[in-house]
Formats: C-alpha cells, sequence, structure tokens
C-alpha cells in the first residue's frame, strides 16, 4: 500500500491503553494528514511505500503536546508581574490600557513559536484579539481552540479596591460577546477542523447569572465547548460569596454550567465535595501548576480531581505569569508540586504526567477522538525527541525504560528536533518551515518597547516589581 509518509525505528510511546504505548523500533504509516497503521517497523515496512521516509533511530516519537489553556497575548509582556499579591490587579492590571490588538498579536505570534519548538501541536488559546490569533494558526499550521473572552466587567480593574464588587457593563458584555460569536462564525471547524473555536465565558465573577444563561444557551446552540476559568482564586470565590451569598460551583450548578461541554480551569479555591461534583457531571479539569505556583502559591486540587475519576489536561496559562509556555514545563511541576503536597513520592508519576499533557488533555478540550495518541484513523500530530541530547542520557531499556521520566524530570524542551501537525513537518532542527521567525521576534521586541514607553510611572509605582526595582532587586 502507498502512502504519504512511514516513520521507522523509534522508540515509540503511542500512548495507547491505560498506559504509554510503549512499542521498541516502532513505526507510523501516514496519508493525507492521518495515521494508517501503528506497530514494528519490520511489520510496516513489509506492508506501506511510502513516499517518504523518517528515519526516526535513536528518538523518542510520541503525540505532541496538548496546552489545553493559555493566553498567548500576555507574552508581550512576559516577567512584568512576577512575586507579587493580587497578580492580575497590582501587576499586569496597570499595563492593559497600553494593550493594543497590535501589540498583543505580536507577544501572540512569539509564545506560539515558543510553545511549536518545545512539542505542542495543540494551542488551546483563550485570546485577545481572538481573530487575529486564529488567522496566525491557519498560517503557522498547528491545531488550536481559539477563545474569546466574554464578560461585563469593563476595564477598571486597578481601578478598584481590593475586595470591592467588580461593576457591570451589559454593553460591554454585549461587545465581547459578539467577538467571541464572530469568531466561531468565522474560524469554527475551518482547516479541515485544525482550527476550532470556543466560547470563553472569562468567570463567574465577571458577569451577571443572567449573562452567562445567555453564554450557556449559545454554547448549546452552536455546539460549542464553554472555556471557562472556575473556582480560580479566593478573590472569585469572595465575588461570588458577596454577590450571590454561595461558592462559584454552586452557582454554576444552578445555572445548568456543569456537564461535558465546561472545560473547568484552575479550579484551585474548588473543595473536595465541589471537585466531586464536577467530576461526576463529566466536567474535565485543566490545571496550570506553573502559573498557579508563581502568582498564587497554590497547588491547584488535580490530583484530587484524578483520583475522583475525572479527566485532567495541563495548560501552561501566561508568561506574565508563569513565564513560560512549555508543557513540558508543566508536566514537571505538576508532578513535583503534588509529590510535595502529598509528601508522596508515588503522586501523579512521570506517566501521568505524559499522558495529561497528551492524550487526557486531548479529551480535556473535547479532541480525543482526533489526537492526543498516535493509533489508526486519528491526526498526526507527532513529535520526535533526540535521546542523544545531554538531558536524555543514558537511554536505558533494561531492566526497566527511562526515557519517560527521563522526559517529565529531566528535559527542557530544546531536545524536540521535528514537530509534525497534519502529517506536515512545522519545525525541524530548530527551524520554522511555515513562518519567518526572525520577523516574529523582531516584531515582538518592537512592540513590548513601544508598549512600555508609554507606561507612566504612577501607573505602575504601587507595584511589587517596582518596589524591588526601586530597591535594587530586578
Amino acid at each position: 500500500m502507498n502512502v504519504d509518509t512511514l516513520i521507522i525505528n523509534a522508540d515509540l510511546f503511542t500512548m495507547q491503553g491505560e498506559g504509554v504505548g510503549y512499542v521498541d523500533c516502532g513505526a507510523v504509516a501516514i496519508d493525507k494528514g492521518r495515521i494508517i497503521e501503528v506497530g514494528s517497523t519490520e511489520a510496516l515496512q513489509k506492508e506501506f511505500n511510502a513516499e517518504e521516509t523518517i528515519d526516526a533511530t535513536n528518538m523518542m516519537v510520541l503525540p505532541g503536546f496538548v496546552d489545553a489553556h493559555m493566553h498567548t497575548y500576555w507574552a508581550i509582556l512576559r516577567g512584568v508581574a512576577q512575586d507579587t499579591h493580587n497578580w492580575m490587579l497590582r501587576g499586569v492590571e496597570p499595563f492593559r490600557p497600553y494593550l493594543t490588538d497590535e501589540n498583543m498579536t505580536a507577544g501572540a505570534k512569539m509564545n506560539v513559536l515558543e510553545g511549536l519548538a518545545t512539542g505542542t501541536t495543540t494551542f488551546c488559546d483563550y485570546t485577545f484579539p481572538a481573530l487575529d490569533s486564529a488567522k496566525f494558526f491557519h498560517e503557522i499550521g498547528v491545531r488550536a481552540c481559539v477563545t474569546g473572552f466574554v464578560r461585563e466587567v469593563p476595564k477598571v480593574l486597578d481601578k478598584l479596591e481590593v475586595g470591592e464588587l467588580y461593576p457591570f457593563d451589559p454593553s460591554f458584555g454585549e461587545y465581547t460577546l459578539n467577538r467571541n460569536l464572530e469568531l466561531i462564525e468565522k474560524w469554527h471547524g475551518k482547516d479541515n477542523n485544525r482550527i476550532q473555536a470556543l466560547l470563553g465565558p472569562q468567570g463567574p465573577d465577571f458577569m451577571s447569572a443572567e449573562f452567562m444563561k445567555k453564554v450557556k444557551n449559545l454554547a448549546t446552540e452552536k455546539d460549542v465547548k464553554i472555556h471557562m476559568h472556575v473556582a480560580q482564586s479566593t478573590r472569585e470565590t469572595e465575588q461570588i460569596l458577596k454577590r450571590y451569598n454561595k461558592r462559584s460551583i454552586a452557582l454554576l450548578d444552578e445555572l445548568g454550567f456543569l456537564d461535558e461541554s465546561l472545560i473547568a480551569v484552575h479550579l484551585t479555591d474548588a473543595t473536595e465535595e465541589e471537585v466531586k461534583l464536577l467530576v461526576d457531571r463529566n466536567v474535565s479539569m485543566v490545571v496550570c501548576s506553573g502559573s498557579i505556583g508563581v502568582i498564587a502559591g497554590r497547588v491547584p486540587p488535580a490530583y484530587s480531581f484524578i483520583k475522583a475519576g475525572g479527566n485532567v489536561g495541563l495548560g501552561s496559562d501566561q508568561a506574565s505569569g508563569n513565564n513560560c509556555n512549555q508543557v513540558i514545563n508543566e508536566m514537571k511541576l505538576t508532578a513535583l508540586f503534588n509529590k510535595v503536597k502529598y509528601t508522596d513520592p508515588e503522586v501523579i508519576p512521570a506517566w501521568k504526567a505524559l499522558r495529561m499533557g497528551t492524550i487526557e488533555g486531548a479529551r480535556a478540550v473535547g479532541l480525543g477522538d482526533e489526537v492526543g495518541s498516535l493509533e489508526r484513523g486519528k491526526k498526526a500530530d507527532i513529535i520526535f525527541v533526540d535521546l542523544g541530547t545531554r538531558t536524555m542520557q543514558p537511554v536505558i531499556k533494561k531492566p526497566m525504560r527511562n526515557h519517560v521520566p527521563n522526559l517529565v524530570y529531566s528535559a527542557r524542551g530544546d531536545e524536540i528536533r521535528r514537530v509534525m501537525v497534519d502529517g506536515k513537518t512545522l519545525f525541524l532542527n530548530d527551524e520554522y518551515l511555515t513562518v519567518n521567525e526572525a520577523e516574529i521576534m523582531s516584531d515582538a521586541q518592537k512592540f513590548a518597547t513601544e508598549l512600555t514607553d508609554q507606561v507612566r510611572e504612577e501607573d505602575f509605582k504601587n507595584t511589587k516589581s517596582y518596589e524591588l526595582m526601586q530597591n535594587g532587586k530586578l
């Protein structure tokens, strides 16, 4: 049988079954962007004739990573808001008035380059401006679930006192909702379903109950998932308790949000009982361990969600908090933080963290039937890890294999040699094949400089970063 591509001689990790699905000297046959067969090199070479044969000797080959929650546009302000309480209000909010579609898009493009080079093939981007981000995902060739912000709270958070109730502006809510609906209309299902669009109510504290009902009804009508921050902080909990005399998850349950269409991000402030309710209702969780660790010093209840039988994906969140957008970083931090939290070295082992970054992340965002594992009929989103790099050496196969622990606990991302989406190579040996890296990086620096040159001292003089700088610590 003739096929487009045959990958041979790989240390293959398919993620099939309940583990990592290892195949020694494995092979993958690809045709028209889909996986035709997976098996041994010997068997597939007998069965298939390929237009292109990729020899993956000394390579770990596995499904591309799924970054299930990110805000790529914040990369334009990487590093400005770490090590501070009230990260949103006193860290990034002073910069918000200076953000434009143009400089946010420049940051987003740079961020996508970072993710792609470190093995991310599916980007679940909760972003401004969503239409421009979708266009770039189309151009670069990655898989994407693009979400627009929907909120009734206008851009006044930096003017509020801590604990003050957020004001709602229904006209602003309609504006943001219409932009999200335009995104869905223009991009959902495009590029042979490589790009999907989701509805993005920012959180239950950012809109009225009536407006949330409207969003939920539209999601049902348009058959799209809801990508939403839920119980993300004590700040959110306090807002909801003051307004409704109940907690966020109880409110969302009352409004009919708790079902398989909801992607619940963070859950940092969720109780054990609330976690169980979410799992019972088939809600998926996305944990952003690096981000929440940096900006809140907390460990979200991912392990509780897993123990309750729920599905958890990994997200890198935003570079102005987490400082990087690499799933490989999230795998290590999620495993490490939960081991420390539960004082148990067997909590979230490396193989589970890898599944969270691949097949379980794909399931969390509704793509589990298409990507996340290497098996017949799925899309050919595949990455190649160089086993000859210092961080992956030595390679041990007997009496146990060390590939997965080394990938999760040692790798830094630059071990990735090739990244494929829909069977097409987008990144090879540190070179992007579909976009101009130098131009994107130059634009990001230019727009970041222009943005920060506009910021006045009084805008950020009360921030922790300013204090640290004044004291010679930044």
